[in-house]
């Protein structure tokens, strides 16, 4: 399903260049006589306000329509957020307006705006909302749909985050429904229909997307929390986040956000349940604070239900790490070895509640979900995990595309996916990376790799201006050679890959042998 509403791209302006750009071309704006002698999309008499990127980022500027929000990174936090009037590439406006650009690489693609807003959005809790690694600065880029939905969420509406309208967790009962954003509905489990388009801007190939939304419909029916297998790069993580994003949106009344993590060995409750720190203010007293699943159900003694993505569960020792949320998941109210106030504390389904939300207390929503995503390749974790754990997942794999044989026929199948992706390459450079993908998962007992890992080796060589056997053999060493760790026979899909004479063979064998430890064939 389509995010109903605007879209939200992301603008960090940190450096000095940047800053002064954006203090004379959005804060300050333009004379219309200046932009008029490059354009006629504004009067003279019009203070004209704009930003601009560069061509290698236009796949994400042609996403961009009128109503949409620009919202300025700088320092940790999002300071300035302005709505879209139009777009149009224009080089020449772009080099007068912004003589500063990098040396060979103007802004062409002009975004006109309105008068900014000077807002005050955290950076954590945006990136948060999409699953971003916090620590990461990104360049511009769309927010993707498991942060508008957590937006939609959390707010109501992009313009709620924007104008500093509070979040329903911070508002009280009778404001939170003034505002049109109630606590949640902790007790309806609805009944999910997923619609064929839920995931549009991911694509399948033959009937994978109808088998994908019927199990998903079938399993979110029956009760249960999701667990996506599927080699690396099929689109896991992303199925996970856009099925959140599409809850969130259809149901702002049951759903108040998401959270995204990733699972990793050293877990144990005091991640998931949660267990006692030092104060912030007397590091000598001991309080409770709730982990990484109890957090999704209370904020500031307000309830919610945000849906918890768990990346790459089988990293976790899930008996260690899941303890006492065993009976959580089977439905039954839980007592924690912790106290809080004096109480001990206790999680309860919507079922036992009875209206007393105390400090000591946490409710789960009857329609809280857990959707965790598994790399099918550890097959030794997948069965480590204890049967107590399993039977209250449902299991859905999702497989990577057969990719066929010859040259134009790989080279359609990923042109198919670069359309989805809005990367525009030559025909020469799809046909080298489907003889690349062909020539990875067609290999006997070998590890098929899914279209993400395509996608990255795609925008790497896509556009660069150096010789694309070089950029190839680079880009297979940084995406394909990870996903070979450990495999009995990665020296023969190596070697396969060597000789499809789209890469560098030479360098592929030495960063083979540097890098994997194994020699290529011929």
């Amino acid at each position: 399903m389509a995010y109903d509403g605007p879209t939200v791209f992301l603008a960090p302006y940190g450096n000095a260049a940047a800053q002064e750009n954006f203090q004379r071309t959005v804060l300050d704006g333009l004379s219309g006589s200046e932009v008029a002698a490059y354009s006629d999309s504004h009067s003279s008499g019009d203070t004209v306000r704009m930003w601009g990127t560069k061509e290698t980022v236009s796949g994400t500027w042609r996403q961009i329509d009128p109503g949409d929000y620009l919202l300025f990174y700088k320092d940790g936090g999002y300071d300035h957020a302005a709505e879209v009037i139009s777009t149009e590439r224009n080089e020449s406006l772009g080099r007068a307006v912004w003589p500063n650009h990098e040396e060979g690489k103007p802004w062409v693609c002009i975004i006109y705006l309105k008068e900014p807003i000077e807002t005050n959005i955290d950076s954590e809790e945006i990136h948060g909302l999409a699953g971003h690694d916090i620590s990461y600065t990104m360049g511009f880029s769309s927010l993707n749909d498991l942060g508008l939905g957590g937006i939609r969420g959390r707010y109501g509406s992009v313009e709620n985050l924007v104008h500093g309208r509070p979040a329903a967790s911070d508002r009280s009962t009778e404001q939170a429904t003034l505002d049109g954003g109630p606590e949640p509905d902790i007790y309806t489990e609805p009944s999910i229909d997923l619609p064929a388009e839920t995931f549009d801007s991911l694509y399948f190939h033959d009937e994978q997307r109808e088998e994908l939304i019927e199990s998903i419909t079938a399993a979110l029916n029956a009760g249960k929390h999701l667990i996506f297998t599927g080699p690396p790069g099929t689109g896991k993580t992303e199925i996970a986040r856009q099925l959140c994003s599409y809850l969130n949106t259809e149901y702002p009344h049951i759903y108040t956000g998401q959270q995204l993590t990733t699972a990793t060995a050293d877990w144990s409750t005091f991640e998931t349940v949660g267990g006692y720190m030092p104060g912030e203010s007397d590091g000598e007293n001991l309080s409770f604070e709730p982990g990484q699943v109890l957090r999704r159900f209370k904020k500031e003694r307000t309830q919610r239900n945000e849906l918890l993505v768990i990346d790459e569960i089988n990293r976790a020792d899930i008996d260690k790490s899941f303890g006492q949320l065993f009976t959580l998941l089977s439905g039954q109210a839980v007592q924690l070895p912790y106290r809080r106030d004096g109480e001990e504390i206790e999680v309860v389904p919507a079922s036992d509640f009875d209206g007393q939300l105390a400090p000591n207390r946490y409710v789960v929503p009857a329609s809280w979900r857990i959707f965790a995503t598994m790399n099918s390749y550890d097959k030794t974790s997948l069965y480590e995990l204890s049967y107590a754990f399993m039977r209250r997942f449902a299991f859905i794999h999702v497989d990577a595309p057969e990719i066929p044989p010859g040259r134009e026929e790989s080279s359609e199948l990923v042109r198919s996916y670069a359309d989805v992706w809005g990367i525009d390459a030559n025909d020469d450079t799809l046909r080298d990376v489907g003889e690349i993908w062909f020539a990875v998962n067609a290999t006997e007992n070998g590890r098929n790799i899914g279209p993400a890992i395509i996608k990255d080796i795609l925008s790497h060589v896509n556009g660069r201006e150096i010789d694309r056997r070089a950029a190839l053999s680079g880009a297979v060493a940084s995406y394909v050679f990870p996903q070979l760790e450990g495999v009995p026979n990665r020296g023969q899909i190596v070697s396969r890959i060597a000789h499809t004479d789209v890469v560098d063979r030479g360098r592929l064998g030495r960063l083979a042998g540097d890098v994997l430890g194994v020699t290529v064939d011929g």
